[in-house]
């Protein structure tokens, strides 16, 4: 049919097996990539492995075909990339493989490679020197090294240090951002995200300089150099030294 697309799950799950929330998962993410949501309908699903039916309505097809044909082409927006790698990672989560068709003549066609996909370098570990930045919400030890939980952002980190740094550690407890210079061990995925593995503490800033721009601005007025005491945006003044006299605006 002109107007249907179907997905197909090879290789594991019939419709008469496949667990309702997961078929339902497919189908959300299944949603996301073809776009046009009040204009795509679940039809049918029907036998051999695991095929999903869907609808398109007349006047929204040139818009789900374009969309699904630059997925195809591995180009296409971000929200449709987002769909197309989450129903791979599915389909390599189950142990399948799928298949997206439609089209007049059925002419559109996207693969996932699911289970096939080749698995994802990872190199490192990496060890280098560096520094983590966060608050400490937990500081625990029963040996000789002392175990620290920091939160930066949404991000968190579990630290290390030698026991001797457990009082002063133990004292920066909830005072806000701390700063740890130390010895990092990184991974570095096949998908660019990095990971760090194990941070070895061997130093500590507990007086950041938390201080808001505009103080840090005010008190370089109070001093008077280079003129910022009179300047009404001694900001841009300061980037207009620093590119030798030009200004960035």
């Amino acid at each position: 049919m002109a107007n249907e697309f179907t997905f197909r799950i090879a290789g594991s799950y019939k419709p008469g097996d496949i667990p309702m929330e997961r078929l339902g998962e497919y189908l959300v993410a299944l949603g996301d990539l073809l776009g046009e949501k009040s204009a795509v309908h679940f039809d049918r699903l029907t036998e051999s492995s695991t095929v999903v039916h869907a609808k398109i309505d007349t006047a929204a097809l040139p818009k789900v075909e374009k969309r699904v044909r630059s997925v195809a082409a591995g180009e296409g927006s971000k929200g449709a990339r987002n769909a197309y790698n989450r129903l791979d990672d599915m389909l390599r989560a189950d142990n399948a493989t799928g298949s997206l068709i439609g089209g007049d003549g059925n002419v559109i066609r996207v693969d996932f490679q699911g289970r096939d996909r080749p698995a994802e370098l990872t190199y490192g570990p990496i060890k280098q020197m560096g520094t983590l930045d966060g608050e400490v919400v937990r500081v625990e030890g029963r040996d000789a090294t002392v175990h620290v939980g920091i939160v930066d952002g949404t991000a968190t980190y579990s630290l290390e240090a030698p026991e001797a740094m457990g009082r002063e550690l133990a004292s920066l407890f909830r005072i806000g951002t701390v700063r740890f210079h130390g010895e990092g061990s990184w991974l570095r995925h096949g998908d660019g995200r990095w990971e760090l593995r194990r941070f070895k503490i061997d130093r500590i800033d507990s007086k950041l300089d938390r201080a808001p721009v505009r103080d840090v601005l005010e008190e370089l007025r109070k001093i008077g150099s280079g003129g910022w005491a009179t300047s009404r945006d001694p900001h841009s003044d300061l980037l207009a030294e620093r590119n030798g006299g030009e200004s960035e605006h």
